[in-house]
């Protein structure tokens, strides 16, 4: 009788202990995609031309004050629109490199054209690992606009 005890007791604590683990562990919550973080609008937390802070969030006096207003929407699949510093907004579309590491901008078109020496076409380094909330680019070529030098833009979302 007691090798019977001994037995049930045996069998029932291996059918709770697999009754209480289903076998199978919850799903992993899948990583956002660089293409799902980088489709947001986008506004300027600090910008630099050739390492030089033009603008800083938050700042009291900025050597470009302007990038208050830029915003960039990369909120549709392809479609893109970009303010820039100088208040100018220019529509086109944009891709984001097999590598994931840049964003190319194409066919941007204003009432007034294209913007300053680009040919409608700007292209932007991703710098870093981008997040829900903050991406950082660098110009991959300098920029007329920027007095020919290279820019990086820290943006943050919203």
């Amino acid at each position: 009788m007691k090798i019977f005890h001994g037995l049930l007791i045996c069998l029932l604590s291996v059918h709770l202990l697999s009754c209480g683990s289903s076998g199978s562990e919850p799903a992993p919550t899948p990583q956002p995609t660089v293409s799902q973080l980088v489709s947001k609008t986008w506004s300027v937390s600090s910008a630099t031309w050739d390492g030089v802070t033009q603008y800083s969030k938050g700042a009291t006096s900025n050597l470009v004050s302007g990038y208050s207003q830029f915003k960039l929407d990369l909120t549709s699949s392809t479609a893109a629109s970009l303010t820039e510093f100088d208040g100018r907004k220019f529509t086109g579309t944009y891709t984001l490199s097999t590598d994931n590491k840049k964003i190319t901008l194409n066919g941007l078109i204003s009432s007034e054209g294209a913007p300053s020496g680009t040919n409608g076409t700007l292209e932007f380094n991703i710098v870093g690992t981008p997040s829900a909330s903050a991406l950082s680019l660098e110009t991959s070529t300098t920029y007329i606009k920027a007095s020919n030098k290279k820019v990086s833009l820290a943006l943050v979302n919203p």
